[in-house]
This record gives structure tokens, sequence and C-alpha cells, in this order.
């Protein structure tokens, strides 16, 4: 291969491992993972359902392939959720609006806020530590 050609497949290898690497980390906290490609990069559509059952999705951005990018969408998703107002919201929205209604659906809400804080730190040990980009099992012995 030419130095080009090289640099290239090098570069296809290290996206394939860092999205395998965040599906991993997903999964074991029990999210599932759409990965959607956008002109900035990857967008990873990050699934679950709330105790309730009701599916909920969480929408984070890989820009310029740094996984720090994906951590901090993610903890700025945390940040901003409250789960009072949005519960509040979704209830008025459907109209139904019984007190047990409410206080289940802020109970679902903040789990899934707090499953998503757990995704992100468990991303940022893995940033932190480099263990993003390595998985000899699959990528050397085969």
């Amino acid at each position: 291969m030419t130095g080009r050609a090289s640099e290239i497949g090098e570069l296809y290898i290290e996206r394939t491992m860092l999205q395998k690497d965040i599906i991993r980390i997903a999964a074991k906290n029990g999210w599932r993972v759409k990965i959607i490609s956008t002109e900035r990069g990857f967008s990873y559509d990050f699934q679950r359902r709330t105790l309730g059952g009701v599916p909920f999705t969480v929408t984070a951005e890989l820009s310029g392939y740094c996984p720090g990018s994906l951590v901090e969408e993610i903890l700025s998703f945390v940040d901003e959720l409250n789960p009072e107002r949005l519960a509040g919201e979704l209830l008025e929205a459907s109209g139904l609006t019984s007190p047990t209604r409410y206080f289940r659906a802020v109970a679902d809400i903040d789990e899934i806020r707090n499953r998503a804080f757990l995704l992100a730190f468990d991303l940022a040990e893995a940033v932190e530590t480099d263990k993003f980009l390595f998985d000899p099992s699959d990528y050397i012995w085969n």
C-alpha cells in the first residue's frame, strides 16, 4: 500500500474500533446504539426503555472522531434534563394528568438521566485511560 492509502486504511480501522468500543460500553450500560453518519462525524442514538416500558432515545454527536465530544454531549443532556418539568409537559400533552402518573413519569425520567450519566461516566473513563481504539482479540488475531 502507498503511504496515503495506508493512512486511509488505518483511519478506517480506528473509526471502526472507536465505534465498536462505544457500542460495547453502551451495551454494558443497558443501551442499544444506532449510528448515523453526518457531515461532521457520527451521531449516536442511545436507546433504552424507561422503567415503565416507554422507549427513550438520547442522541449525541461525535465530532472529529474525538470520544470526549460524545461524553460532553451526553453530560450536557444530563445537566439540561429536568424530570419534573419534562414529566409535566409529557402528561399535559397526553391528557393523562393524575398525580400517580406524574410521579411515575418523574421516576422514569430520573432513571433515564441516571443511566445516561453512568454511560457518560464509563465513556469518560475509557477516554481517560486510553481504552478506546484497542481490541486485540478482534483486530490483531483475525
